[in-house]
């Protein structure tokens, strides 16, 4: 009997409660800060994507691992009220869940991360994850535990399920995960620091070359994204708004990246979608409270003069 795909997207990853903090500089061991402000808000690189695919229209589960404290409360509470079914999330008995302090400097919209692995680091591939996996049409990982994204990965595909990698950081190991990618997005340092070339053309050619996946796409910031194709490079730049907190931009991103490749965009299209919907988060603290839906992001794109008729 075929598995009917009743989720869009599974996400295994590492779920994080984010203690944002607005302060009126960054402190480092040479200088303090004055925080002005502070939220508490669910974060983590694939709990966040998820968020914004739902939030766009999209339906997903997440698969994670949470602590046995308050802190997994009010992260299940914030995953449950964006209707990202929950069924995969374990709680680890005797475990903090993972947490971040995001210092977000109110000036320049800048940011410094400190994170504590808790419950985050145990996740584990098991029965509940597979069953998940199988239902979804897209598996998204954030690369963080290999060995487990790897068996993930590889089930997946087994199965007929697409894999998004979310590659921000060159491991030891990436390349037996890369194998396995349908969709890259990668960082612009991790891209440098795989192809040893900051020449932006021939280190995505490089990277394109080694795995070939479906999809490749560097996100670069300020400076926009880019993709392959047919051998050029395409870049798709950033739009003009008021930067608040970067926090959480690439995760929003990859949430509405998603939503194009189940909607059958073509790659450029997906990409201003993608960019419309992190630039509307950005002008926002925190990773999900400025994440659009999709009449907002549509009504967004025709203020910057973009033909929209091709999303609806």
């Amino acid at each position: 009997m075929t598995n009917l795909r009743i989720f869009d997207a599974a996400g295994f990853g590492i779920t994080t409660l984010d203690y944002i903090c607005t302060t009126d500089r960054l402190a480092n061991y040479q200088r303090n800060s004055t925080i002005k402000d502070v939220k508490f808000l669910g974060g983590g690189c694939v709990s966040t994507a998820l968020v914004a695919l739902n939030r766009l229209g999209g339906n997903s589960s997440l698969i994670t691992l949470l602590g046995d404290d308050l802190v997994a409360e009010e992260v299940l509470k914030g995953l449950e009220e964006e209707k990202i079914d929950c069924s995969g999330v374990g709680f680890e008995k005797g475990q903090l869940t993972t947490f971040s302090f995001i210092q977000v400097s109110d000036k320049y919209g800048k940011r410094a991360i400190s994170y504590f692995p808790g419950s985050g680091g145990m996740l584990k591939f098991n029965e509940k994850a597979k069953e998940i996996i199988k239902k979804s049409k897209i598996l998204l990982l954030d690369g963080l535990l290999l060995d487990e994204n790897i068996e993930a990965a590889k089930f997946a595909r087994k199965n007929g399920v697409k894999v998004m990698l979310d590659c921000n950081v060159l491991k030891n190991g990436t390349d037996q995960l890369l194998s396995h990618v349908d969709y890259l997005i990668t960082s612009e340092s991790f891209l440098y620091d795989y192809s040893k070339t900051r020449d932006i053309k021939n280190a995505i050619k490089k990277l394109n070359n080694d795995y070939n996946p479906e999809v490749l796409v560097t996100t670069l910031g300020r400076k926009g994204s880019v993709t392959l194709i047919n051998d050029e490079i395409k870049q798709i730049k950033v739009f003009d708004v008021k930067v608040k907190d970067t926090t959480g931009c690439g995760d929003v991103y990859h949430g509405a990246f998603l939503l194009g490749l189940l909607r059958k965009w073509n790659i450029e299209d997906i990409m201003t979608f993608a960019t419309a919907v992190s630039s509307i988060k950005c002008m926002h603290y925190g990773g999900r409270p400025g994440i659009p839906n999709f009449e907002k992001t549509i009504e967004f794109l025709k203020d910057f003069g973009i033909d929209t008729k091709k999303y609806c």
